[in-house]
């Protein structure tokens, strides 16, 4: 796994659909990727394999792993893991984020919740190791449109710290594309 860097927001996309990476105030957690090593682990592979026969989805679909760290008072405001392309002339071959797995990797002794605030009622809920939440980007009946209902935050942590993971899970196979450089990221 990578080193722990300040988390990013994405920025605007260049004229051949490369995201840029931006600091935002938006977002102040740490996060390293899980690359090729990492990802080559029994352990990350046996957790694969459970989110595969969770979802039904086969691992090409998924993006690499991205572990994150709060620290007292970090977040993450109120966003939505769809990413629109405005402006983009072009279908990407891997297709929206239709699914996000979230892992919480430790306990957290007080905030820290994800919360869905478009939800009626919203619903917020506390970090615990160990305790997973899948939650959809898109709309079941039309998985190129948004579900707007799953706005989500990740609220201050106050005591102690939260550390997780997460993979977006795609309509297409997301490796290859990734591989030839066609998803806009170039992280791998």
């Amino acid at each position: 796994m990578g080193k722990m860097e300040r988390s990013t927001d994405d920025g605007a996309v260049s004229a051949d659909g490369e995201v840029a990476k931006e600091v935002s105030s938006r977002r102040t957690s740490s996060n390293a990727w899980c690359m090729a090593g990492c990802e080559a682990d029994r352990h990350v592979r046996a957790l694969s394999g459970r989110i595969e026969a969770l979802t039904g989805i086969s691992r090409q679909h998924y993006e690499q792993y991205q572990v994150l760290r709060y620290d007292p008072s970090q977040r993450y405001v109120r966003h939505h893991d769809y990413v629109p392309r405005p402006g983009q002339t072009f279908a990407e071959p891997h297709g929206p984020r239709v699914l996000t797995v979230f892992l919480y990797l430790s306990d957290v002794e007080s905030g820290g919740e994800t919360a869905f605030t478009d939800l009626s009622p919203p619903i917020a809920i506390l970090p615990k190791r160990g305790r997973a939440l899948v939650w959809p980007s898109v709309l079941a009946d039309d998985p190129t449109t948004q579900d707007a209902r799953t706005h989500h935050e990740a609220r201050p942590v106050g005591r102690g710290v939260k550390l997780a993971a997460n993979t977006w899970i795609h309509l297409h196979d997301y490796r290859l594309p990734n591989l030839w450089g066609c998803t806009g990221a170039f992280e791998g």
